[in-house]
């Protein structure tokens, strides 16, 4: 058995990295640099196909079991070991390319994480994949590049293990982790050492395309093995398969109603209720009927199978879905209204849709996501913010969930403060005299947020007349303090025309404050 064979765009995608990857002893050039962008584009997009191709194979086996458990489960059972294997082994590598642009763009993980190459401001650098891949050893044996190629050769040992010894020599895992005959490198300074930043992310998804395609190698090599043998209808069970439990209200419920075993010459008759009839094609019943109410809708079948002497056998099936309007669920996790020029946290949410699948923006703002349903939104000018959220639906339509609309507001007034006294109050003269100056502070805001005093005056009432002093910036004068150690009980001062600034940067006078010394 061989394995399946590659596309011209893969191969063509294939030699590109080659070529490439040789070109990097030579010069690193923008053009080079932006045809790796091109490569690794190819290689996510090959995944993808792999990893579509790997859920049909798992489907197969899933149905092969359900047919004739005793002969498939045991192989059934190692194809799932390879699936979680592969699984692990992805994710680990997943992990190595947030880490690189992570630590060299010097962006949070969740930005990193939906960052597409394109867009990376770094390409070239190449000290911090260095860094990381090799680390201070000079054979990459304390970097993560050892590690992976560890991983590498345990997850070719474990599959190879799945192939009969007499097929290995064509079901081959094509994982190489040699080091290279054209130079004294090893594996891992070859791969990793001096290599910019888009040639480390795109050296790690090929290798996700090495894994994913010896996945499903072996997979669909352990599926063969079951091939042969007579299956029996005497196990055979009616299922149904719905797309989504949970429909919008104006979409469509789509599901697939079939038997685990079929017939290539005698197809089953599949019915829903009374009088509708299903197409069917190797078995498989589709069933399509529009959303037009809402609540739970539930539904009931037959699928009849005659057998080749003429002896008819029925297998009844139920299932039900959910029909719901489009809900649309935006909330200021601070407050109900958005503040200008601060940072506002908000959450997006709509029920029975995940939130990788939804697209956000907002009028009048940036926006910024953090993960799990959760951004940042900045308003910028206008009074209100409209947030739009648009799904993206199995089908591919890109479908409107619903705008959220937002008033927008200055950010209040601090109130200043001299000691713990806002507004009036009573303090004594040995306090008055340890307080520095004034400051502004936000009472009751949801914003953990500084205002700085630029200037105030003070204002001594005295027997022989007022004294008037200024302040250009929070702090106390060295007259102001003299004022106040010469103040006598029930003596009053005043704080006024303070002038304050936020974080919006808008300059505010704050209501004054009247000490009285006690």
């Amino acid at each position: 058995m061989a394995s399946a064979k590659e596309s011209p765009r893969q191969k063509m995608i294939g030699m590109m990295y080659l070529v490439l990857t040789a070109l990097l002893a030579l010069n690193v050039s923008k053009d080079i640099l932006d045809a790796f962008v091109i490569v690794n584009k190819g290689l996510e997009n090959s995944n993808l196909n792999f990893s579509e191709r790997n859920e049909k194979l798992y489907a197969e086996f899933d149905l092969a079991k359900t047919v004739d458990p005793v002969l498939v489960t045991p192989n059934w059972k190692k194809a799932q070991d390879a699936k979680k294997e592969s699984e692990q082994l992805v994710a680990y590598i997943d992990e190595l390319q947030k880490q690189m642009i992570t630590e060299t763009e010097k962006v949070e993980k969740s930005v990193a994480d939906t960052l597409q190459m394109q867009n990376i401001e770094n390409k070239d650098k190449y000290d911090i994949p260095t860094n990381i891949m090799i680390g201070d050893s000079e054979d990459g044996s304390k970097g993560a590049s050892r590690e992976l190629k560890n991983k590498l050769i345990r997850y070719r040992e474990q599959l190879t293990g799945y192939i009969q010894p007499a097929d290995r020599k064509t079901v081959k895992v094509d994982i190489n982790t040699d080091d290279p005959t054209t130079s004294e490198e090893n594996w891992e300074l070859y791969n990793f050492y001096d290599r910019p930043l888009v040639a480390c992310l795109t050296i790690l998804s090929k290798l996700k395309n090495d894994v994913k395609n010896s996945e499903s190698l072996v997979v669909d090599y352990l599926l063969k093995q079951t091939d042969g043998e007579v299956m029996k209808f005497d196990t055979v069970a009616a299922k149904v398969v719905p797309q989504s439990n949970y429909v919008l209200l104006g979409d469509e419920y789509k599901a697939d109603v079939f038997i685990a075993a079929f017939s290539k010459t005698k197809k089953p008759e599949i019915t829903i209720g009374e009088n509708i009839k299903l197409d069917v094609k190797n078995g498989l019943g589709k069933y399509t009927v529009k959303a037009d109410k809402e609540g739970i809708v539930d539904y009931e079948g037959m699928i009849r199978i005659t057998s080749a002497k003429g002896k008819e056998s029925v297998f009844p099936f139920k299932s039900q879905y959910i029909v719901a309007r489009p809900s649309l669920t935006v909330s200021a996790d601070a407050m109900n209204v958005l503040y200008r020029k601060l940072d506002n946290p908000i959450s997006v949410s709509v029920p029975g849709i995940p939130n990788e699948k939804l697209s956000v923006s907002a009028t009048n703002a940036t926006l910024k996501a953090t993960g799990g349903g959760k951004y940042i939104i900045n308003a910028s000018g206008g009074n209100t913010v409209d947030v739009n959220v648009y799904a993206m639906m199995d089908n591919g339509e890109k479908k409107s969930m619903g705008t959220m609309s937002f008033r927008v507001k200055n950010i209040p007034k601090p109130k200043a403060k001299f000691g713990d006294i806002t507004d009036t109050g009573v303090m004594s003269k040995s306090k008055a005299e340890t307080q520095a100056g004034i400051i502004a502070q936000y009472d009751n805001f949801e914003f953990n947020i500084i205002s700085k005093v630029k200037s105030f005056k003070m204002i001594v009432f005295t027997p022989s007349g007022i004294i008037e002093l200024e302040s250009p910036n929070n702090m106390l004068t060295a007259k102001m303090k003299e004022q106040i150690h010469l103040l006598r009980k029930n003596s009053r001062i005043m704080f006024e025309d303070i002038q304050a600034v936020g974080p919006d940067g808008v300059q505010v006078q704050l209501s004054p404050v009247t000490v009285k010394i006690n």
